[in-house]
């Protein structure tokens, strides 16, 4: 039983020191026609840079559509920290990973930021690609 209580006090000070890092606010920026949204977003800072994570999720039955996440930290009067992206892997959304929250997406900015610095995410869908006939002259197909 001693060392039940031992373990568990030392879990729960190496969970505490884990999490003991400064925590910033996250904003979501909108988009024109946003069939998409954000869910668990966290930004903390740890090991000397900042982490920022969360979920990305859709109504849509054919699951998000190509693109990536851009992260940026501001400081409190708008001038821009540091910025970043991040990309997910596309996916169907099952009804099993929307129960989850979505497709999760992480970035890393290498330094931590002031403690009075507010963090934006945005979606940036991919513009469609267009479909190009190769550029070779000649058809080896004969």
């Amino acid at each position: 039983m001693k060392k039940f209580l031992v373990s568990l006090l030392l879990g729960s000070c190496a969970i505490a020191s884990a999490w003991a890092g400064e925590k910033y606010p996250v904003e979501i920026v909108p988009q024109p026609d946003q069939e998409w949204r954000f869910q668990r977003l966290m930004a903390y800072s740890a090991d000397n840079a900042t982490k920022v994570s969360g979920r990305l999720t859709s109504n849509l039955p054919i699951g998000l559509p190509r693109g990536h996440v851009d992260v940026a930290a501001y400081t409190k009067s708008g001038e821009l920290i540091a910025e970043t992206t991040t990309d997910y892997a596309p996916a169907i959304l099952t009804h099993i990973m929307k129960k989850k929250g979505g497709v999760r997406f992480s970035a890393t900015f290498e330094k931590p930021l002031p403690s009075d610095a507010m963090v934006k995410v945005a979606f940036h869908r991919d513009l469609p690609s267009t479909k190009v006939n190769p550029s070779h002259s000649g058809n080896i197909a004969k």
